[in-house]
């Protein structure tokens, strides 16, 4: 009786985390739209940055991540249906920033980013270089 117990746990598939898409917005620094399009990437100490969207030159983009059961970005999500690979997994100092041309970004913190209800990431802000 145990083992088919203990057996029956083993078959029970794990719970996935959830796949959502994050809407987020890129604004010059007076709250304007940018102008341009932007490339939104996700850059994490240590590795290269690894795209996961483009904004549109209103700045409005989203990204698919896979969330934990504590609400914070558990990895990234391809951009596309056609990109191929996992995703990327979101631990250490892991930074959502955008990259458009004349402008530095901020950047949304990942390490430590609680998903809100109304799934809106922070507004990403350009600086004219």
């Amino acid at each position: 009786m145990k083992t088919i117990l203990l057996l029956s746990l083993f078959a029970v598939p794990l719970a996935a985390n959830d796949i959502v898409y994050l809407h987020g917005k890129v604004q010059k620094e007076d709250g304007t739209a940018p102008g341009k399009s932007g490339v939104i990437q996700l850059a994490c100490k240590g590795v290269d940055p690894v795209r996961l969207s483009n904004s549109g030159k209103n700045g409005s983009f989203y990204i698919r991540v896979e969330r934990d059961d504590f609400n914070h970005v558990a990895r990234s999500l391809p951009a596309t249906t056609t990109d191929v690979g996992g995703g990327t997994v979101v631990s250490g100092q892991c930074v959502l920033q955008a990259v458009v041309p004349d402008y530095q970004s901020s950047a949304v913190d990942f390490s430590n980013y609680t998903i809100g209800k109304d799934l809106q990431l922070p507004p990403i802000t350009l600086k004219k270089k």
